[in-house]
This record gives C-alpha cells, structure tokens and sequence, in this order.
C-alpha cells in the first residue's frame, strides 16, 4: 500500500529518543501532545547550508528534555522544499526548546536563509475533527533497507496527479528524513473530508502501485485540524 490507512498512536515510553529510533505517540488525559512541521523554503544556492544548520538543530535538540522526535526532511519532489519535524511531551517541554542556546542561535540563522513557515498542531489518539474544516495527514513511514528510492520513484505519479486533478487538495507530497535512510513520511492536506472521499475513489488512487514488499513494520499515521 502507498498509503497506511490505520491510525497507530500508541504510548511511547520516556520522553527522549534517539535519532534511530522508532517513533510512536499519544496524547495524554492531562495535556495534548504537540507535533510541529516547519516547513523551508529555499533556493538552491542556500540548500546546503540550510541543510547543515538544520542538522545541526536535530543534533542538539534529541537531547531536549520532552523531546519525542526532531528531524529535518526534504520533499521527494520540490527540491526548494524542507521540513523540520518535531514532537513534544508538551508545551512546557517545548517553550524551554524554544529558550535553549540552540535553538535561539541556529533559528535565526535558518530563518535568514529562506521562508520559515510554522505549524504547530495537537496530537491526540481519537480527534474529532469537523469534517467541513480543513486537516492534515503526517504518515511516517519505514521502508525496507535500501528502498526508499523505489518507493519514491513507484508513487510520483500519484503524487502529480493527486496535486493535478483532485479538488479540495492543499498539499500532498513524501517527505525523505535526511538523517535517517529508511523514513519518508506522506504529507497531505485537505480542504475537508468531502475532498479526502473523492481522492480515496480517484483513478490514480485506486490503481495505485502495491508497494508493501518494499515497506517495513513500523509506522505512525497522525490526522491533526489544520
């Protein structure tokens, strides 16, 4: 399947992770766990040295006290397009982030480089969303050793004609970890759940590719109110 259709928020167990890990969350009765997507945009003369700086970000804040997952990403078709990936504990865990030497001294120099664009959402296990508002999709993904590419390669035209063709998509693109060889993550957003239905019943989604032989066990699928 190019898509994994069955939410999986299961408990994590502590509040730091390492960047080879897998990844899983809920949200907890007292407070919602938060999952931000920072999307970069750059041009290609600022590229790499955006790159290195985010790396530099990831590798600071895996040490974070609340921090579930922090990565950087990149589109698998936009290459002026990045992400920075993060999951917190909570707001508390993720305002003292926000005030470390790190983040208050590699930000800015990010920021300096392209359009920092910030997102930052509630995770929780069952949301009820108003199906007449706008969602998002974040399907973190594990491929098999050495088959991301394949699997890139496989769902680009669903990709095109998803972002051509279906009415009431905002986004929708895969999202490679640049730290991690075997992640990728689908990111889709809709205008509302009438416009999910309809991409669910269009051609170039039922006929998708079957890429199961190159996926491994482990992903999280979190649907979150734009």
């Amino acid at each position: 399947m190019a898509v994994v259709m069955t939410a999986m928020l299961v408990a994590c167990s502590g509040n730091k992770k390492s960047n080879d890990e897998n990844v899983t969350v809920e949200a907890t009765s007292e407070e919602s766990t938060i999952r931000i997507n920072c999307m970069l945009t750059v041009d290609a003369a600022n590229r790499d040295k955006a790159i290195d700086l985010c790396k530099q970000l990831v590798a600071a804040s895996l040490g974070d006290e609340g921090v579930i997952d922090y990565d950087v990403l990149e589109s698998a078709t936009r290459p002026n397009k990045l992400m920075i990936f993060e999951t917190w504990k909570d707001q508390a865990s993720l305002d003292k982030h926000s005030a470390s030497v790190h983040f208050t001294t590699l930000v800015p120099q990010i920021q300096e480089l392209g359009n920092l664009e910030i997102k930052q959402m509630e995770l929780k296990k069952d949301p009820q969303l108003d199906p007449d508002k706008p969602f998002r999709f974040n399907i973190m993904m594990t491929t098999k050793s050495g088959q991301r590419d394949a699997l890139i390669s496989q769902v680009k035209g669903l990709i095109e004609a998803t972002l051509k063709n279906d009415a009431g998509n905002i986004d929708y693109d895969y999202f490679n970890s640049l730290t991690r060889a075997d992640k990728t993550m689908l990111l889709e957003i809709w205008e509302n759940q009438a416009a999910l239905d309809g991409h669910l019943k269009a051609p170039h989604f039922t006929s998708r590719p079957d890429t199961k032989d190159l996926m491994g066990g482990d992903s999280e699928f979190a649907r979150m109110a734009e």
